[in-house]
């Protein structure tokens, strides 16, 4: 398959994801949390921000994990990784303006803000999610 042709599957692929992942969920797989079972069942196809990659590398830089192993893991569940564009951004940039001050991280509104974009449910381990009144549906892993 040509390149054109494997981007234009990709893309197909990508629309299908009805789960899109949260940093969170990802990290409790790698580090054995509670929750990482479900996380792994969620991550299936799923999609992630690209945005949220970069939070996962820097919590694995941080932590003195392998950022290859989340790399290995998302590839490894076919996990569809999500462009971060323009509309993404000022549509996470503005939920900071309908949940208080410092409850969402800018990787969480990049995951919410792609599930909005995907019409996907967003999964996370962070509950405080649960209590908020988001435009989306969210999955919590534990």
């Amino acid at each position: 398959m040509s390149g054109a042709g494997r981007t234009a599957c990709r893309r197909w692929i990508d629309l299908l994801s009805r789960f899109v992942l949260d940093s969170s969920v990802i990290l409790a797989v790698l580090k054995g949390e509670r929750g990482g079972e479900a996380a792994a069942e969620f991550a299936w196809k799923a999609a992630i921000s690209s945005v949220n990659i970069t939070e996962i590398v820097t919590k694995c830089v941080e932590w003195g994990l392998d950022p290859g192993e989340a790399l290995l893991f998302l590839a490894g569940r076919e996990i569809a990784v999500v462009a971060f564009e323009q509309e993404d951004a000022v549509f996470a940039g503005r939920l900071a303006s309908v949940v208080p001050k410092g409850v969402l991280s800018l990787g969480d509104r990049a995951c919410i803000a792609t599930a909005v974009q995907r019409n996907a449910t967003a999964v996370t381990a962070d509950r405080a999610w649960a209590a908020l009144d988001l435009p989306c549906p969210i999955e919590l892993i534990r």
